[in-house]
């Protein structure tokens, strides 16, 4: 396996954002590739439309043509849930795509036109492409240890700034969701896992064309249940919590960023997540893959208690 890097600490030097990656192809073409595995890429909801296009539609184009160049038949893109957050269906099915209306920043709509390139690629001598949505990964199932705040663990870091107004309301605290959203967590563990098993499946059963999964759980998790579990591991007293809706997106979105400092950019997600389609990824790698949050519940939170004590 070589693994190509701009640090030059790995087998293969190169950079994705050049025309050729940086390679001398007529060096590597002595060598037999099986599969090429794409994870490269720009994870930044605040980035500009400029870099999230360099990074995650131009080097798409870019690798895809490394593939060709070297001539291996499978390739397998690790993308985003955040590409199909703008699907009007009741179930978003892995391949879909909605570019009808603004995506909520420039990093999905990046993912999702770098998957659109994928898919429209001109088959030649790439057989199979394979897109794996990815969910929110969050720590891993064994120690919950994660490396930075982000996504889901913005929850707990407001409700720490805004306890006293928990603590003091007589009734149900009012926090912004849907009851039909449901949060994709998946332990980073098990995603790798995931991704690992598609590559042999990919390799032993030889897809052709184009095939896209969500890397997701079978159900999700309720929004108003994240909240209760957050409040319930801070020892947080309060009356219970309803969510709201009903009122402007954008009101609620500042709101929440100037009462509680949760970033609007995090916070649309938690609201506006769809559901995820995911039979066809669980006949690869079968029901039981991915647990649902209860299952890891302690640990996750244990691994967010262990990195705030040390920052």
């Amino acid at each position: 396996m070589d693994v190509l890097s701009r640090s030059g600490k790995t087998e293969v030097q190169g950079d994705l954002t050049q025309w050729n990656a940086s390679l001398d192809f007529d060096s590597l073409k002595n060598k037999k590739y099986s599969l090429l595995l794409h994870m490269a890429g720009l994870y930044d909801l605040t980035a500009s439309k400029v870099d999230c296009y360099q990074h995650n539609i131009s080097t798409m184009g870019t690798v895809l043509k490394v593939a060709e160049a070297l001539k291996i038949p499978f390739f397998v893109n690790t993308s985003t849930v955040a590409a199909g957050v703008n699907s009007s269906l009741p179930s978003v099915k892995p391949f879909d795509l909605n570019f009808s209306k603004p995506f909520p920043d420039a990093y999905s709509e990046s993912k999702a036109l770098g998957e659109q390139v994928l898919q429209n690629w001109p088959v030649q001598s790439v057989q199979g492409r394979l897109n794996l949505r990815l969910g929110v990964l969050v720590g891993d199932t064994k120690e919950g240890a994660i490396e930075r705040i982000d996504g889901p663990y913005y929850a707990p870091e407001a409700f720490k700034k805004i306890r006293p107004v928990i603590e003091s309301l007589p009734t149900p605290i009012p926090l912004p969701g849907n009851s039909a959203t449901k949060l994709p967590l998946v332990p980073v563990d098990k995603a790798a896992q995931a991704i690992v098993k598609f590559c042999e499946w990919a390799l032993a059963t030889k897809p052709q064309g184009y095939l896209s999964y969500h890397v997701t759980p079978t159900f999700g998790l309720g929004v108003k249940e994240f909240y209760m579990s957050a409040l319930k591991y801070q020892a947080i007293p309060h009356k219970g919590v309803v969510l709201v809706d009903q009122i402007s997106e954008a009101l609620i979105l500042k709101a929440s960023k100037f009462l509680a400092k949760f970033p609007e950019e995090e916070l649309y997600y938690l609201m506006n997540f769809p559901v995820y389609d995911t039979q066809s990824t669980r006949e690869v790698l079968g029901d039981g893959w991915c647990p649902e949050f209860k299952e890891y519940e302690q640990t996750f939170w244990s691994g967010y208690e262990e990195f705030v004590s040390h920052r």
